[in-house]
């Protein structure tokens, strides 16, 4: 890893972190990636556009859906996912609602809570949800599950300033990792004050990949991370893509 020096900011630059890709498995090419999630050794997976979302759990290597439900209510643009204990929360991205599931039943929401702006992404640190907004301010709220009220937020910034586009979340080891929405990199965040400590540049990482399947711009980019606590192990994929990878941090 490198680390550049500090800009006139105050804050220094992200430490450049190295990762290498350890295997490629299937991913559904119709899933418009939003959410993504490691949850008892399976794939839990939150998408968008309206009339096209749906949360579907599928198997990691195989690629094989063990259950997809559509959402019924065909404005309804999903966005993050996450699971937290019993429950599965999801994001939607300008109807101002979140969705409320028991993990045992995802065919039907059990409840709703109103949101307060744009959902994009979502992870947890144990006790509270963490969302981000976006491009709306850069910020991660962080969110009390039970009653959807927000205890404090923060401000991603870095070396050059805030920043925007803070996409899908990922919470590791005491850090929140995130895609940056439109771009080839992974953002690794401080929660305690939301400076940007470090980054993954997946473009030399993935660049086979990329050479292959042709990359719209604001359309099939990198979106999704998740973290399986129990094997240790990191996945990526995006928007339609067919491959999920599996990563290792050096």
């Amino acid at each position: 890893m490198v680390t550049p020096p500090s800009s006139n900011t105050g804050i220094p630059a992200p430490t450049l972190l190295s990762a290498v890709l350890i295997a490629e498995y299937p991913h559904d090419t119709g899933a418009f990636t939003e959410g993504l999630q490691i949850h008892d050794g399976n794939l839990y997976e939150g998408t968008g556009e309206e009339q096209k979302t749906f949360i579907q759990v599928t198997d990691i290597k195989t690629g094989k859906v063990l259950q997809k439900h559509p959402v019924k209510d065909p404005a309804i643009f999903g966005e993050g996912i996450n699971v937290f204990k019993d429950k599965l929360y999801q994001l939607t991205y300008q109807n101002n609602i979140v969705f409320v599931y028991d993990l045992k039943d995802l065919s039907k929401p059990l409840k709703t809570f109103p949101w307060q702006g744009e959902g994009w992404g979502m992870t947890n640190n144990g006790t509270e949800l963490i969302i981000s907004d976006g491009k709306a301010s850069g910020n991660l709220y962080f969110v009390n599950p039970e009653n959807f009220r927000v205890s404090h937020s923060i401000q991603v910034r870095d070396n050059n300033g805030p920043v925007n586009y803070v996409n899908e979340l990922e919470y590791i080891d005491g850090f929140i990792y995130a895609n940056v929405w439109g771009t080839t990199q992974i953002i690794k965040i401080d929660p305690a004050n939301g400076q940007v400590v470090g980054k993954i540049e997946t473009a030399e990482m993935l660049r086979s990949f990329y050479s292959s399947y042709p990359i719209r711009p604001m359309e099939n980019v990198l979106n999704g991370i998740a973290y399986d606590s129990t094997t240790k192990k990191i996945y990526i994929t995006g928007k339609n893509w067919p491959k999920l990878f599996e990563i290792r941090l050096n």
